[in-house]
């Protein structure tokens, strides 16, 4: 049976990923460290459905505390990991920068130094829209300049961007 890591599992987009591979037949590990940022009674009626299969295991943390990721990594070896966990949030991102810092930088670190010691088939990382900053041509496309983000969390998943594909080339 394969294994694959969803980071932020409990979240919208992570939920129905977990969901699909379970019904398809994977052994699933979930983080999500239950921000209260997006309603928390949502995210624990999300995680409910999750644990009713057999074969999920979530585990309540934060993605940047230091070999976390590792450990699951090293522990599970899975053959597909999606990264969908981040603090999100144009607004709250200029009321507290550090979360962005934490979840978003050191996060992505985090999981980019454990795919490199632990490599897995594929590995996903989302982003979002707002890199995009004030271009108003739609629909975006991702060849589309994305050079001036217009709000500290775009600065944040912009960095994350840059981060992965520095880790492509060097490893």
């Amino acid at each position: 049976m394969k294994t694959a890591l969803v980071t932020g599992s409990a979240g919208f987009i992570g939920y129905y990923v977990a969901e699909r591979w379970l019904a398809e037949g994977w052994r699933v590990i979930g983080i999500d460290s239950f921000s209260p940022y997006y309603d928390p009674a949502l995210k624990e009626a999300r995680n409910a459905r999750l644990e009713r299969h057999g074969n999920f295991t979530l585990v309540r943390d934060r993605i940047e505390a230091p070999g976390v990721l590792a450990g699951l990594m090293a522990e599970n070896r899975p053959a597909h990991v999606v990264h969908l966990a981040a603090q999100a949030g144009v607004r709250h991102s200029i009321e507290a920068p550090l979360e962005y810092v934490d979840a978003n930088l050191v996060g992505r670190f985090e999981l980019l130094e454990a795919a490199r010691a632990h490599p897995p088939e594929k590995l996903l990382l989302a982003s979002t829209s707002s890199v995009y900053g004030a271009n108003t041509d739609l629909p975006y496309d991702e060849r589309d300049k994305a050079d001036h983000p217009v709000s500290f969390y775009a600065a944040t998943k912009k960095a994350t961007e840059a981060m992965a594909h520095s880790y492509a080339h060097l490893y």
